[in-house]
């Protein structure tokens, strides 16, 4: 039986292993299929020796394809080139997304582009590409024309050799149109492949075409055949993943990456809250209904497993959304455990703050939370089931904790309220204490989003695949249409968003210019025998030490969870009794508290801005936090 090689290609976040490839080489070895799995992406990085500019073209939309489209088209000549780097206001602005000029000047991507041309070559010649019958790529986000590209010069020296993509370049239509266009490529799996990738293999190496397994389309008599999607499986009957070639891989180019390389895991594939509402921008989740998880034993037992196999307690959860049940199973287990050094996942903001401190004790540090926008009107649009204050509050327990959380401001939704945006600059100022966003960006158009399926309904018109793509890829309009997975759109009003999204942006820079500081600004409260004193840093201050009494202490304390008015007035009511002042009188003292940026009120809805500070002091020790503990 025939050996499989699978290669993972630049631009792959070079600190994590393929786990997708690793699964698969776990699977194959299950069925007596030798398998290898091979890092060019680390290699390449070697090859380079330029670490900061190697982690920038892989965070660039498709810049990453521009960079190996040379090799693969023969599009190197200087015109190109020169005009492309050059029109940074026109049509190929879209490929960077910072000034070329000061970050990342033209000689250096065009030194990088030469490079990926003589670095396909090299490997051409080192890899024994001979020794293996099946050549697997696995093509994700900025991965698709490096893989093409070697896969091309594979397929021209080795053509008995079988060359195979998968991965998330490869679903529906974008896979039907890779193979059309991509005479070298033998087999596209599109869907999941545990079951579809080792049935193929099998067939094959018993003189058979993969006919009739599903999710595989390949040729036959110089036609295609499709076979629809690949067959879902229980994730509790996998393997573990083998990250062996990865660690090997790191130790011969470029072991100071050990440092900081992570074990990526996954839990669960699909997203619960898209199995209920589909957030209209997302397009990463095309089964979206079939959401499933591992148990939670299976799950712990993995952790354990691969982390103390190869010595890395560094964890990345890849799930789109961490599954409510692990908050009472999976994440208490492992702080139990106690070796989990750091713990990244993905969560929803609607959060509770237990949840929050169960996420810290597990090991979390950091993580990303779908937040997307700071108003309440958009994120219903956005169908993202949370609220403004909601948000807010996952922000203030998540800096309480000291987890870092990284978001992002969403705008151009068709059909927003430009009113939200103002909403929006009254509020930031109010919350400068808290994480700032990553950055403030466009909606992008994704493949299988609600706002692309129901392009119609959403009033989007001259849908076409982004610009970026005629930069790279020579085809017609019709053929990029099915091969993107990005596109540019318009709609009613579209021009008129950076008019009032600049508003934003205006207050959003002192946010960022704070956090730029060695000293975040501190909105934070500490018990004093029965009143709350607040001292407060922030630029917006009303006052720097802010004293509360009785029923103001009772219910600014009531509110660390947003609360509704009349709930809130029966809580202080049962706490006062005889001594409570009545309803009016409580609203009053809490609108006053609104007036002097110490509480957000939506609605009848009232949320408390400070953080406590004894939990901030024991998990975020910060200079000025320091000074007023009373321990200090």
């Amino acid at each position: 039986m025939g050996k499989v090689l699978l290669v993972n290609m630049p631009f792959a976040d070079i600190r994590f292993p393929s786990l997708s490839l690793s699964l698969l080489k776990s699977i194959l070895s299950e069925v007596g299929i030798v398998c290898d799995v091979i890092y060019l992406n680390v290699a390449f990085q070697s090859h380079i020796k330029q670490l900061d500019i190697y982690c920038y073209a892989a965070r660039q939309t498709l810049l990453g394809d521009w960079l190996f489209s040379g090799e693969l088209f023969g599009n190197n000549n200087a015109d190109f080139n020169d005009k492309l780097l050059d029109d940074t206001e026109g049509v190929y602005r879209p490929l960077f997304q910072h000034n070329l000029k000061s970050a990342f000047v033209k000689d250096e991507l065009l030194s990088l582009r030469s490079e990926a041309n003589l670095f396909i070559e090299e490997c051409l010649h080192n890899v024994k590409w001979n020794n293996y019958s099946i050549i697997g790529f696995t093509s994700q986000f900025a991965q698709q024309a490096a893989s093409l590209a070697m896969a091309k010069r594979v397929k021209e020296h080795w053509p008995d050799k079988i060359i195979a993509f998968g991965g998330s370049n490869c679903d529906d239509i974008m896979g039907d149109a890779l193979l059309r266009l991509f005479s070298f490529v033998d087999w596209v799996f599109n869907g999941q492949a545990d079951v579809s990738f080792p049935r193929a293999i099998i067939q094959w190496f018993m003189g058979k075409l993969p006919e009739g397994v599903p999710g595989v389309a390949y040729r036959k008599h110089n036609r295609i055949v499709t076979q629809g999607c690949g067959p879902s499986i229980d994730l509790n009957k996998l393997p573990y993943p083998d990250f062996d070639d990865y660690f090997i891989a790191l130790n011969k180019c470029d072991p100071r990456i050990l440092s900081y390389s992570t074990i990526l895991l996954e839990f669960s594939r699909g997203c619960w809250w898209g199995k209920k509402h589909h957030c209209a921008f997302c397009g990463l989740n095309r089964e979206i209904r079939s959401f499933r998880s591992k148990n939670p034993k299976r799950a712990e037992k993995e952790v354990r497993t691969i982390t103390n196999r190869y010595g890395i307690y560094k964890v990345y959860i890849t799930d789109s959304v961490i599954d409510n049940v692990y908050f009472k199973t999976l994440l208490p287990n492992i702080t139990k455990s106690g070796n989990i050094e750091n713990l990244f996942l993905e969560c929803k903001s609607s959060l509770t703050r237990e949840q929050v401190h169960i996420l810290r004790r597990a090991g979390v540090r950091k993580l990303q939370a779908g937040i997307e926008s700071l108003d309440t009107e958009i994120l219903s649009r956005m169908r993202k089931g949370t609220t403004l204050l909601q948000n807010i509050q996952f922000l203030k327990w998540a800096r309480e904790y000291g987890i870092f959380v990284g978001w992002h401001i969403l705008y151009g939704l068709p059909g927003e309220n430009k009113e939200s945006y103002r909403r929006m600059t009254a509020v930031i100022p109010l919350i400068v204490h808290l994480t700032p966003p990553l950055d403030m960006i466009p909606v992008r158009l994704q493949r299988f989003s609600p706002l692309f399926m129901s392009a119609k309904e959403w009033g989007l018109r001259d849908i076409k695949a982004c610009a970026e793509y005629r930069l790279i890829y020579p085809f017609e309009q019709k053929d990029l249409n099915d091969f993107a997975f990005y596109f540019d759109f318009d709609f009613v009003g579209k021009a008129n968003r950076v008019e009032y999204t600049q508003l934003v942006m205006k207050e959003l820079q002192p946010w960022w210019e704070c956090w730029n500081k060695c000293e975040p600004p501190l909105l934070a409260f500490e018990l004093q025998d029965r009143k709350i004193v607040i001292y407060d840093t922030r630029p917006c201050r009303v006052g720097a030490i802010v004293e509360l009494k009785e029923e103001e202490a009772i219910a600014y304390r009531a509110c660390d969870t947003s609360q509704l008015f009349d709930c809130l007035a029966n809580k202080v009511r049962k706490r006062q009794k005889q001594r409570y002042c009545g309803d009016a009188s409580l609203r009053n003292k809490l609108d006053e508290l609104v007036e002097r940026c110490l509480m957000l009120r939506e609605g009848d809805w009232y949320l408390s801005l400070a953080n406590d500070l004894e939990i901030l002091n024991e998990h975020d020790r910060t200079a000025l936090t320091y000074l007023m503990s009373p321990s200090s």
